[in-house]
This record gives C-alpha cells, structure tokens and sequence, in this order.
C-alpha cells in the first residue's frame, strides 16, 4: 500500500475539558498518513489519476474550527473516520499533539491507525425539526449529535408550514448525516431520545402533531428496510414520500440515494413534491452552536 503524508498541520482548536481549556483556543498538531494507490499516477503523470489531497486538509480544518473537544482522542478519531469514510481511504494514522500541555514536554499527543473494517459502516439519515425557540434547539441537537456520533454531513435549514394542528408556530428542518456503531434501536434510545429528553421535549398524547422544543426521527438507515422496537418504528421512514420538509433536506444530502422500497432517488421524491411552503433560511448551524449551546 503506498501512502501520502500530510504534515505538521498547525491549527488552533477549542479543546480540553478544565476550565481553562473551554474558554479558549488553544494549539494542535495534526499528521496523518494515508493509504492510497499511486501506481496509477506514477504512471500517467495525470493529476486527475491522483488523491487530491487539498480537499481532505480542507476538510480537517472545517472540523478543528467548527467544533469543540473534549478530548484529543475524539478529535484524532473524528479524523480518522473524515479520511476513511469521507474521502475512501483505505487506511489513516492520525497524530494529535498538544503542544505544552505539560510542563518539562514538548508536546502530548495519541496515535491511532484505523481501517475501513474498524467502522461498521451504518449510515443514518436523521430528520430534526423544532418550532420552540427552533435556532437555539437545532443547534444545541447538532452539537449533541456530534458529541454523541460522528456527523458526516448536514443541510441547510429551512422554514416549512406545521402539519395537523396549523395554529401554531412554523417549523424549521433540517437532516444530518450521521456515522454509528450502533444498532438503530441503540441510536434511538442511546442517542436520539437522549437529546429529546435534554432538550426537554413533551408529547402531548392527544396532539402528535404538537409544538415541540426537538424531533428527531432515523429517516434512513443503510439503504436497509427496518422495522425496530415495540412501536414499532419504520425505516424508511414513511413522511419520506409524503412531506417536502422531509424530502427536501435528505434530497440535499443525498440526491442520488435510491429509496430502498420505491427505487426513486430522493431529489425525484423531493421534485415530485409540494415545496412552495419551504423557504430556505442561510443560518450557520456549526458557527454559532457552542456560544449559542452554553447560553
């Protein structure tokens, strides 16, 4: 296996968890070595025959700047888990240091090497909708996801007219894409019911469709087809093929997802819809969610 080396990649992150460490910014060491197949570009000399590595260093920037850490060992393996199920490669080693985290060091800093076979590879679609105080709850649910899996991707917000009981507040959604080991009931009761019970949602059990703090529903899981726990609950989930304000934020993760019980992709789902309620809003989720979180 041939490798490409990235290093010394100097960034300052917000991450440590004594006090000290949480209101400031402080200086990391990011090397990593990937696995890649060269040959190819050896060969032809073709740029386009070899691993662009700009957009993976790109990408791990993103995440140092937009996040906040407790731990180095979460950073290295949110990397780890970027370079292999992000971008395909085939094997990482990640480095973090930190440096002068010790008095009479240099630095402190793990190594960890991981392998597409270290990540069961279940990918969740995850549909989230509030209309109480709806920025402040997205942002405190996308920053619980990140603390409690490894978000892959988000889309943007929109604003979308309630369902059912419509003498209420508008709505806004959104769906994340999401890494796990779990199993989706795990997901369900480990993580997502988690962040509901924080967040402080209430069910009304005479109004299912009810104001709400947060929801949080596994759209997709794989491109399986599930039924889980005593409800029990569906995957897909069926407001896919019904609801814009579903269909729309998953068709801007995935266009090209084909529905695992229909077989249409979800941009031909959400094109088929009615969408003239949504209004796409141009709110920056990651920028504001640690000040706005701690508030």
């Amino acid at each position: 296996m041939d490798i490409i080396e990235l290093q010394n990649l100097r960034l300052r992150a917000r991450i440590g968890f004594s006090p000290h460490e949480r209101e400031g910014w402080q200086d990391v060491v990011i090397n990593m070595r990937l696995g890649s197949e060269l040959r190819l570009a050896g060969e032809s000399d073709d740029p386009a025959d070899a691993l662009n590595y700009k957009p993976i260093s790109k990408a791990v920037i993103q995440l140092v700047k937009s996040r906040r850490f407790a731990l180095v060992e979460k950073l290295a393996e949110q990397v780890a888990c970027l370079a292999i199920l992000g971008f395909g490669a085939p094997y990482a080693e990640v480095n973090v240091q930190k440096p002068g985290a010790l008095r009479h060091a240099d630095s402190v800093g793990i190594r960890i090497v991981r392998r597409p076979a270290d990540y069961a590879r279940n990918i969740a679609y995850i549909s989230l909708g509030s209309n109480i105080a709806p920025e402040r709850n997205l942002r405190a649910a996308v920053a619980l996801l990140r603390s409690g899996t490894t978000v892959l991707a988000s889309s943007p917000v929109y604003r979308t007219p309630p369902q059912g009981d419509i003498q209420q507040p508008a709505f806004l959604n959104m769906a994340v894409k999401a890494h796990t080991l779990r199993s989706p009931l795990e997901f369900k009761r480990r993580v997502l019911d988690r962040i509901e019970r924080k967040l402080q949602r209430q069910r009304d059990p005479h109004n299912v469709n009810a104001p709400r703090t947060i929801d949080l529903d596994i759209a997709l899981w794989n491109d399986e087809i599930i039924e889980y726990g005593s409800k029990p609950w569906r995957i897909p989930d069926t407001e896919i093929t019904r609801y814009a304000h579903v269909a729309v934020p998953l068709a801007d993760l995935a266009p090209a997802y084909a529905h695992p019980m229909t077989g249409e992709t979800l941009r031909k789902i959400a094109d088929r819809l009615d969408a003239s309620g949504l209004q796409k809003l141009n709110i920056d989720l990651e920028a504001e969610l640690d000040s706005d979180f701690r508030s």
